[in-house]
């Protein structure tokens, strides 16, 4: 048996043998602070001793939750299907500035997956919406929205970041 258990031992046959000899047990000491029931649990006397504090109490504003772009509606849509790389270029500048004067948000672009998945529209129309200066953020559809086959994005509007 090491230290702490003969310490232990020692401790317990005092202990009994106070009992035994009548002493005072209140003059020994308390477990417990006085002015709170016997029944009170670490814990309580931590937080008694220790109070919490509400961090969100001293008056700081409260974080904006931010939105994903993907959980975002998409507010209008164009598809492109059947169209040639020529007409498919237009119609999205068209699109993108009916959208920007329109004060959208977040656009649509269906363009199809092409063969084996690299279409030329795909392609080409990735490529204009990237380097369009107020296009921000933008990435593949979800799967039943047309998956590879369709391109959001989200629209800088003035002063504004995406």
């Amino acid at each position: 048996m090491g230290d702490f258990g003969r310490i232990l031992e020692e401790w317990e046959s005092m202990r009994r043998g106070s009992q035994q000899q009548g002493v005072d047990e209140s003059r020994l000491p308390r477990p417990h602070p006085p002015d709170q029931p016997e029944g009170a649990s670490w814990l309580e006397r931590a937080i008694e001793r220790y109070p919490v504090a509400n961090k969100d109490a001293d008056g700081e504003p409260e974080q904006p939750r931010t939105v994903r772009p993907e959980q975002l509606r998409v507010d209008d849509s164009l598809d492109l299907h059947g169209y040639t790389r020529e007409e498919a270029l237009a119609a999205t500048e068209r699109f993108v500035a009916a959208s920007l004067a329109r004060g959208l948000q977040k656009i649509m672009v269906v363009h199809g997956k092409g063969r084996n998945g690299e279409g030329v529209l795909k392609r080409e129309v990735r490529q204009y919406l990237e380097r369009h200066p107020s296009v921000g953020r933008m990435g593949y559809a979800r799967g039943p929205d047309g998956g590879r086959g369709a391109l959001w994005a989200l629209l800088r509007h003035r002063g504004q970041n995406c």
